[in-house]
C-alpha cells in the first residue's frame, strides 16, 4: 500500500484537494443562496423582528382574517346608508304658474318632495291678491289617493323623471278648468 501512494503522490494529493475545492465552492454558493433567502425574508418580514417565517404567516392570516370581518361588516353598514338614502328625499321638482289669472303674475306654487320609491308629498301654494291657500297631498309608490290638479300630474312626473309636459294652464279657481 505505500508504494502506490509514494508512486502516486500526485494523484494521493490531487484527489483530496479537488474534493476540498469542491466543497469550497459548494460552500459559496450555498452561503450566496442563504445571504438573498435573508435579504428577501428582510424585505418580507422586516427589520429587528426576530421571528420564524412560520409565525409570520399565521400574524399575517389573523391580520387577512380580520380584514375580512371588517369588510363584512363595512358590507352591512353600507346596506344600512343605501336603505336610509332609499328613505331620503332624493326626487323634487317645482313648478310657478298663475292660478287665478289675475296680476298678480306667477305666484302659486307646486311642489313635489319623493324619496327613492316615489314615495313623499305634493305641496300647493295657491296665491291670489287677497288670499292664499296652502294644501298637501300624500304619494305613494307614485300614486296618490286624492285626486291630482294638472299641475300637480305635471311636477309629480317631473320629479319622477318622466318626460316634462308643457305647464298646466289654469284659468280658474279649481283645478277641472
Amino acid at each position: 500500500m505505500g508504494s502506490f501512494l509514494e508512486n502516486n503522490q500526485i494523484i494521493a494529493f490531487a484527489v483530496p484537494t479537488a474534493i476540498a475545492v469542491l466543497a469550497l465552492l459548494s460552500m459559496l454558493y450555498l452561503l450566496l443562496v442563504l445571504r438573498r433567502y435573508r435579504h428577501d425574508q428582510k424585505i418580507i418580514m422586516g427589520e429587528g423582528q426576530e421571528r420564524d417565517i412560520i409565525a409570520h404567516s399565521r400574524s399575517m392570516q389573523q391580520s387577512v382574517d380580520g380584514l375580512a370581518g371588517d369588510l363584512s361588516n363595512l358590507s352591512g353598514e353600507l346596506r344600512q346608508t343605501e336603505k336610509r338614502l332609499d328613505d331620503c328625499l332624493t326626487h323634487r321638482s317645482v313648478i310657478r304658474y298663475d292660478a287665478y289669472n289675475d296680476l298678480s303674475g306667477m305666484q302659486s306654487t307646486t311642489m313635489a318632495l319623493l324619496d327613492a320609491h316615489f314615495s313623499g308629498i305634493i305641496v300647493n301654494s295657491i296665491q291670489s291678491r287677497d288670499h292664499a291657500r296652502i294644501y298637501v297631498k300624500e304619494v305613494r309608490l307614485g300614486d296618490s289617493k286624492e285626486k291630482l290638479s294638472p299641475e300637480e300630474i305635471q311636477v309629480l312626473k317631473e320629479a319622477m323623471g318622466i318626460k316634462k309636459q308643457k305647464p298646466a294652464v289654469v284659468s280658474g279657481g279649481n283645478a277641472d278648468g
